[in-house]
C-alpha cells in the first residue's frame, strides 16, 4: 500500500532510461557506431535534445518517439529529465524497452527530449515542429530512411495525430500507445471532478482545479499542495479501505454511509477503471466480502496517479490556455452514473437510498465557475480532424489508471464518424453517377478503415490476500491489462511488427498477421468493438 499512498507514485508518469550525451546547441550531431549500430546525438534549433540509431541491417522503416507528459518542475521522486530518456516504447514498471529487439530487426530509431526553452509542460504544439525537424534530420543524414512510423505514449499521442494530419507526406503509419487520442479537456474534466467530489464528501480545504491557472514554479507547487490533500486521504484509507462513516457533508454524518461508498461513486462518475494492479474487481475474501468492495479497492488504488495526471497536466494545460478551464456549473452528476453501474455496485455503493443521498449532496453543492477564455482555450487545444487515411493502430491497457481506455474507445468512435461520412458520400456520388468519367471520379471516393485498436487485457483473476483477509496491494500485480504504459516486451514487439508491416504495406494488418502478431503478445485484444471503458465528456 506504500506504493499507493506515496506521493512518488504520480511519477508512473515518466519512464526512466539513459540520457545520451548530446554537443552543444546548434552543433552537427555526433556520431560513432558500436556493434553494427550508429548512434547519433544532437540538439534540435531550440535546443532539445535528440538521438538516432541505425542499425547495419537497416530496412528503410524508422520509428520516431514522442514521450508523454512531464511536469517541468522537480518534486519528491521526480526530476525534470535534462535529455533524451526514451527512444522507443518502454515499460514503466520493469524500467525496460524494447529499443535492442527492434534494432536487431533492421528497424531505426529516433526520438527527442520534447522540451522547450528548458522547460516541458503541455507543449504539444511545439513538439509538432520538433518532430518535423527530426524527421528532417534523420532523412537528411539518411537518404535511405524511406518509411517513417510516428509513434508516441500518453502526452505525446496529440503531437503524433497533429503531426499526422500536417504532413502526411512524412507520415506512413501511426502508432498511439496508452494516448491522449482526443482532446485532453475530456478527461481533465474527470479528473478535476475527482478532486471536487472529494471535497465534497472527505476534505472541505480541497481546493482542486479552482487552484489551477498559476505561473511558473508558484503554479506548480499549488498543484502539488493538492496533491498532498489525497495523498493523506489515501494514507488513512490504506489503514481502514474507508470503513468509517463520512465525516462530510454535515448531512449525510452519522447517516451510515462508509466512506468508501463515496470513493466507490467518485470513480464510477469519473469513468475511471475498477480493476488496479492488484485488485481484479471479482474475488473477495473475509474482509473484502463482495466484488464491488474489491472494485472499490480498485478505484482507491489508482486514486492518486488518477489525481496526479489530473492536477499536474491540469497545471501545465492551464498555463497554455491562460488560466481557469475547469467549470462544473452545468454538471449533472446523476446523469453520470451509468444505470449498470449503479446496479452492479450497488452493494458497494450503499444501496439506493445511500446512492441518492450522494448524489443529491452533489447537486447542492457549490460549484467551481471557470475563466471563459480558458474554457474555450481547452476545447480547442491540439486540435484533429481524425482524417488521416495512414495506417493507425493503439495500445492500450483495459485498466490504464492514468490515461483511461475510453480515450481509445473515443478515438476509435471519431474515426469511425469520419469514415461513416466518407462512405455516405461515395455511396451517394456512385448512385447519381451517369457517364464512365462521373463513375470513375464516384469510385476514388471509396473511404479505405485504417484503424486497429489493440488492448492488453487482465487475467480474469489475480487479487492476492493475506489469511486474515486483506488485499495484497504489493509485488507485481497482474502481468498484463493494467498500469500506464506497461506492457510485456512480447506486447511491445508485436505493436511494433504491426506498423512497421503498416508502414511498409499502406494498410492495416491482414486478420491473419494481426492473429499471428497477437499469439506472439500474449493478452492483446483486437476487437474493435471493445469498450472497456468510457470517457464522460
Amino acid at each position: 500500500m506504500r506504493k499507493v499512498v506515496a506521493m512518488v507514485g504520480a511519477t508512473a508518469l515518466i519512464v526512466s532510461g539513459t540520457i545520451l550525451a548530446i554537443p552543444s546547441a546548434s552543433a552537427a550531431p555526433v556520431c560513432g557506431t558500436k556493434a553494427g549500430i550508429e548512434t547519433c546525438g544532437g540538439v534540435l534549433s531550440n535546443g532539445a535534445a535528440y538521438a538516432i540509431k541505425i542499425p547495419s541491417n537497416f530496412k528503410g522503416t524508422v520509428f520516431y518517439w514522442n514521450h508523454g507528459f512531464r511536469p517541468s518542475y522537480p518534486y519528491p521522486g521526480y526530476t525534470p529529465p535534462k535529455g533524451v530518456e526514451e527512444i522507443t516504447l518502454g515499460n514503466q514498471i520493469t524500467k525496460s524497452d524494447s529499443t535492442n529487439e527492434m534494432l536487431n530487426l533492421g528497424y531505426g530509431v529516433a526520438a527527442y527530449d520534447r522540451s522547450t526553452g528548458g522547460l516541458h509542460g503541455w507543449n504539444t504544439a511545439e513538439g509538432v515542429a520538433m518532430l518535423k525537424e527530426l524527421v528532417d534530420t534523420t532523412k537528411a543524414k539518411y537518404p535511405n530512411a524511406t518509411k517513417s512510423v510516428i509513434w508516441g505514449s500518453s502526452g505525446g499521442a496529440p503531437v503524433v495525430n497533429m503531426f499526422a494530419e500536417k504532413y502526411p507526406e512524412l507520415t506512413n503509419a501511426v502508432g498511439l500507445a496508452t494516448p491522449v487520442a482526443t482532446n485532453i479537456g475530456r478527461q481533465l474534466q474527470s479528473g478535476c471532478d475527482l478532486f471536487f467530489i472529494m471535497s465534497v464528501f472527505f476534505d472541505p480545504t480541497i481546493k482542486g482545479c479552482d487552484a489551477l491557472g498559476g505561473k511558473g514554479v508558484a503554479g506548480h507547487m499549488a498543484a502539488l499542495g493538492e496533491l498532498a490533500k489525497v495523498g493523506a486521504l489515501l494514507t488513512a484509507w490504506s489503514k481502514n479501505l474507508g470503513a468509517p462513516g463520512l465525516e462530510y457533508p454535515a448531512a449525510l454524518k452519522g447517516g451510515g454511509i462508509p466512506q468508501r461508498s463515496a470513493l466507490l461513486l467518485m470513480g464510477l462518475l469519473a469513468g475511471m477503471p475498477t480493476k488496479s494492479q492488484h485488485m481484479d474487481g471479482i474475488t473477495t475474501s473475509a474482509l473484502v466480502p463482495e466484488q464491488s468492495i474489491n472494485a472499490t479497492v480498485a478505484i482507491l488504488e489508482n486514486t492518486l496517479d488518477a489525481a496526479a495526471t489530473g492536477i499536474l497536466a491540469g497545471q501545465a494545460v492551464s498555463e497554455v490556455v491562460g488560466g481557469k478551464f475547469y467549470d462544473n456549473t452545468k454538471t449533472d452528476y446523476t446523469s453520470l452514473l451509468d444505470e449498470a453501474d449503479s446496479g452492479r455496485y450497488n452493494l458497494g455503493l450503499s444501496g439506493d437510498e445511500a446512492i441518492g443521498a450522494m448524489l443529491l449532496m452533489l447537486k447542492m453543492a457549490p460549484r467551481i465557475t471557470g475563466e471563459a477564455t480558458a474554457m474555450a482555450g481547452i476545447k480547442a487545444l491540439d486540435k484533429v480532424n481524425y482524417t488521416s487515411t495512414k495506417p493507425t493502430i493503439l495500445l492500450h491497457n483495459e485498466a490504464d489508471r492514468l490515461v483511461w481506455p475510453g480515450q481509445s474507445v473515443a478515438y476509435v468512435d471519431a474515426k469511425r464518424a469520419v469514415f461513416d461520412a466518407n462512405q455516405s458520400k461515395y455511396e451517394d456520388a456512385l448512385a447519381s453517377a451517369k457517364t464512365g468519367a462521373q463513375i470513375l471520379a464516384a469510385k476514388k471516393l471509396k473511404p479505405k478503415w485504417n484503424t486497429l485498436a489493440l488492448y492488453a487485457m487482465t487475467p480474469e483473476t489475480y487479487t492476492k490476500y493475506t489469511d486474515a483477509g486483506l488485499p495484497v496491494l504489493t509485488g507485481l500485480g497482474a502481468n498484463s491489462g493494467v498500469g500506464h504504459q506497461a506492457f510485456s516486451a512480447a506486447q511491445t514487439m508485436a505493436f511494433a511488427k504491426l506498423l512497421y508491416y503498416a508502414a511498409n504495406s499502406g494498410n492495416i494488418p491482414s486478420d491473419a498477421l494481426i492473429a499471428k502478431n497477437i499469439a506472439e503478445g500474449v493478452g492483446l485484444n483486437p476487437d474493435l468493438d471493445f469498450r472497456p471503458t468510457e470517457l464522460k465528456y
